[in-house]
């Protein structure tokens, strides 16, 4: 895959470098929304040296985790290329920043009932037994930074309008750094916490033991089919007329590959915000 987007890449400036023309800025802003997949043994070969997972975890009923990365975690600067064969397309080139929290997630819980008491009868012999429960749960997640080159093909609807609409095509490919895995566990009587998801840390009155590693970098791609639409500030003074607002969604899929584990394959959406400098 690597190989076939530099040959894209190579092809499209080698045939295309004498025909383009400067478009515009492109400032992006988004979050990527899909299921944070991963299984014990996953983690087990990236973390061997963990404590935790080394346990019996066989009692714990797994729960799906998701994977929200929120806007901030996501931006792009890229510019727009005019070419004078497709005249109502634009070629977009830049760089993506990524922070993935779950690239790969698991999580599991059971509850544990015990007796604390036994309260008799002093009259009739008649025994009340008094129990309590509490809720076990543990969670660990991958978590990894990419800086990616990404490009983009779009085509406009209703581009000289106020308002207008696009789709196309694109694609990214990058490098991962800061990689590393969090192991939570969690004891809470009475149920009064639980390790789910985004509410890891809320544990109350409970017990809470967490292992973080570093891991190797891997590298990552994604192919995806921009849809977006687009507002132009002003059509008369000539300072805000340059200056659009869009909102992009990025349905594809995403692939991880993991040091030491594999490739990851997710499929989501990547939901941005942006604001687009149009050169005239």
């Amino acid at each position: 895959m690597k190989k076939l987007l530099l040959s894209l890449a190579l092809l499209s400036w080698g045939s295309s470098q004498a025909q383009l023309s400067f478009e515009g800025i492109y400032l992006q802003n988004g979050a990527f929304y899909g299921a944070g997949k991963g299984s014990v043994s996953d983690f087990q070969t990236l973390v061997p040296q963990s404590v935790l997972l080394q346990q019996d975890l066989s009692t714990y009923q797994a729960y799906p985790v998701m994977n929200l990365t929120f806007p901030g975690q996501s931006q792009s600067l890229s510019v727009g290329l005019k070419m004078a064969k497709l005249p109502n397309a634009t070629l977009r080139l830049g760089l993506m920043h990524t922070n993935q929290q779950n690239a790969l997630a698991i999580g599991g819980s059971f509850t544990e009932t015990f007796r604390i008491d036994t309260l008799t009868s002093s009259q009739t012999g008649d025994q009340i037994f008094v129990d309590s429960f509490s809720t076990h749960s543990y969670n660990a997640s991958y978590s990894q930074e990419q800086l990616r080159l990404d490009a983009s093909l779009l085509f406009r609807y209703n581009a000289d309008k106020r308002w207008s609409f696009y789709g196309g095509i694109g694609a990214n490919f990058g490098l991962s750094y800061n990689a590393r895995t969090n192991v939570n566990q969690y004891v809470s009587p009475y149920g009064s916490g639980y390790g789910y998801g985004l509410f890891n840390d809320m544990v109350y009155n409970g017990t809470h033991t967490q292992e973080t590693f570093e891991n190797k970098g891997g590298f990552g791609f994604g192919v995806y089919a921009p849809l977006g639409v687009d507002f132009q500030v002003g059509k008369k003074r000539d300072f805000w007329m340059p200056i659009h607002l869009y909102m992009e969604l990025r349905p594809g899929f995403n692939v991880n590959q993991i040091a030491g584990l594999g490739t990851s394959f997710s499929a989501g959406n990547f939901s941005n915000v942006g604001l687009r400098f149009q050169m005239k």
